[in-house]
């Protein structure tokens, strides 16, 4: 979806491993995370592609959440949050201005989790 190959690789090592080790400790972050590691628009001071709008968009997801930015927990314990609180029509507000909010993988992975699927998308 118009990113490196390095980025896809880390990306799918993140969600692989979010998949197979459901009790994994997590940290909450607003702002560039782990996902934005292997990302080249990443840089000292954030996203130079997306800018401010990642911060603002995460910081809205947060709020639905009732998470902050340094909570940590379980993955799983993220997940069922998410799975409460968010469904895939909310995407079009809460995700307002993502670039992959039109290739619909967030929402199928939103449907999924509230249907007990397994993690198989780069979204929760």
């Amino acid at each position: 979806m118009g990113y490196s190959e390095g980025f896809v690789a880390s990306l799918a090592a993140i969600v692989g491993r979010l998949r197979d080790e459901p009790g994994v400790r997590v940290r909450v972050r607003v702002g560039s995370d782990a996902v934005c590691r292997a990302c080249s628009s990443l840089s000292a001071g954030g996203c130079t592609r997306y800018g401010m709008s990642v911060v603002h968009q995460d910081a809205r997801v947060a709020d639905v959440l009732g998470v902050a930015s340094g909570d940590e927990m379980t993955w799983d314990a993220l997940r069922a949050r998410v799975r409460e609180a968010v469904a895939p029509d909310d995407l079009s507000d809460l995700c307002a201005g993502c670039p992959w909010l039109g290739y619909g993988v967030c929402a199928e992975g939103i449907a999924d989790l509230r249907a007990g699927l397994p993690l198989t998308s780069g979204c929760p």
